[in-house]
């Protein structure tokens, strides 16, 4: 099994946290995101991963390069990264012929929900949180 990390955005909505980094890189009591991430897939037997980069790329790869936390990892640049998560997917679609599982990079979550989605009997599953309330005009799945 393989994962997709989706990290090229900007993250404009989050751009006082982000202080110009990638929102990948965020600490979150004292671990980025990105470290967060490949820690977890790595718990549950996926060693390869491959992250699309676009904004602020170098700092990601630095990141990496410093720390992969034992995932192989492959780099896939898209250029495009402000037309939005899709764009990205599109840069990953030879990935998508076999196990994989295709991650924002801007999520926290616990690592014992991914072992769920890893050990699932279904073919296809998507994780969502049925408790979350949407207020706005925009709908989506959290």
């Amino acid at each position: 099994m393989k994962a997709i990390i989706l990290a090229a955005g900007v993250g404009k909505r989050l751009w006082q946290v982000t202080q110009h980094r990638p929102k990948c890189l965020i600490e979150i009591g004292g671990q980025t995101l990105l470290h967060r991430y490949l820690t977890s897939l790595r718990s549950v037997g996926v060693q390869c991963a491959d992250i699309v980069v676009g904004y602020k790329q170098e700092m990601i790869r630095a990141a990496v390069e410093r720390d992969a936390c034992g995932v192989t990892v492959d780099f896939l640049v898209n250029d495009q990264f402000h037309r939005g998560s899709i764009s990205s997917l599109w840069i990953a679609r030879a990935a998508l012929d076999d196990d994989v599982i295709v991650m924002d990079a801007d999520v926290l979550f616990h690592r014992d929900i991914l072992r769920r989605l890893v050990e699932s009997s279904h073919e296809n599953a998507l994780l969502m949180d049925e408790t979350v309330r949407q207020t706005g005009d925009r709908k989506s799945v959290v």
